[in-house]
């Protein structure tokens, strides 16, 4: 089984994108920038459309995740990774994006929900890392063969995997930064907020490569990028898959020295 694992250096934001299908004013160009309403959004005559990155030079890629869409239960997703010459190195196959998910309370997931926990993610990590990338296709079906398909980010590159798994307690949350008001009269009004997710949990007992592996993540990436990060990135329930998973920016991060050679880690990430 698969242990933690994390996409920390986005190789998306260097690449050429191109998309399939494109509403006018919901361009390409949007899923390269860390706004989480800023979408790129594909025609509403169709339910698919096909993501194509294109680089220059090699590429090491072995992991690629959508942190925010509105795909739902019955979607599909495929990753197919591509060298120079267009010769196919790996082929995720279509698989089911985001299993169990359905919009709450009647709400149709769409880039104006994003903020409020409206927001589907999806992730296909490979076995063997490719480094010979030069293009990678993304191709995205919504289950509802009417509905436009809406994505704020893509994120690709080589991830970390720690060699041990997180200890159990693992806490996810949500924070509503929505402000109640009271009235002398007793009467309240409410100024909705964004809400974020959270995630606390900890490696225990790592070796002394993770630990040299996460203090550089800490340091270079620091409070001010973002990453993904996906607890359980093969379980057989995908939903549990995504529910463990935030794209964030990492909080009072701290490593400890247990004993000879193992190490703790105690990680805090807030959602974008």
């Amino acid at each position: 089984m698969a242990n933690l694992r994390v996409l920390y250096n986005n190789l998306a934001d260097s690449a050429t994108i191109t998309a399939s299908s494109t509403v006018l004013g919901y361009a390409i160009a949007n899923v390269q920038n860390i706004k989480k309403t800023s979408v790129h959004r594909s025609a509403a005559t169709t339910n698919t459309v096909t993501y194509t990155l294109n680089w220059t030079s090699d590429q090491k890629i072995n992991g690629v995740a959508l942190p925010a869409t509105n795909l739902i239960n019955g979607s599909t997703i495929r990753v197919t990774l591509y060298n120079s010459a267009g010769t196919l190195l790996a082929d995720s196959n279509t698989v089911a994006a985001c299993k169990d998910k359905n919009p709450e309370l009647s709400v149709a997931y769409t880039s104006n929900v994003f903020p409020y926990s409206g927001a589907t993610k999806t992730s296909i990590w490979f076995d063997t890392l490719y480094s010979t990338v030069r293009r990678v296709d993304i191709t995205l079906t919504h289950a509802n063969s009417l509905t436009s398909i809406d994505c704020s980010r893509i994120v690709c590159g080589n991830y970390w995997e720690s060699t041990r798994q997180a200890s159990n307690g693992i806490t996810v949350g949500v924070v509503d930064n929505s402000i109640i008001t009271n009235t002398r009269s007793g009467d309240s009004y409410v100024d909705r907020r964004p809400t974020i997710e959270t995630m606390q949990f900890q490696l225990q007992y790592i070796n002394d490569k993770d630990r040299k592996t996460l203090l550089e993540i800490m340091k270079t990436v620091g409070s001010s990028g973002l990453v993904y990060l996906c607890i359980f990135p093969d379980n057989t329930n995908p939903e549990i898959t995504q529910s463990y998973s935030i794209y964030g920016r990492s909080q009072s991060n701290s490593l400890e020295y247990a004993l000879y050679s193992l190490y703790n880690s105690s990680l805090n990430i807030n959602s974008w």
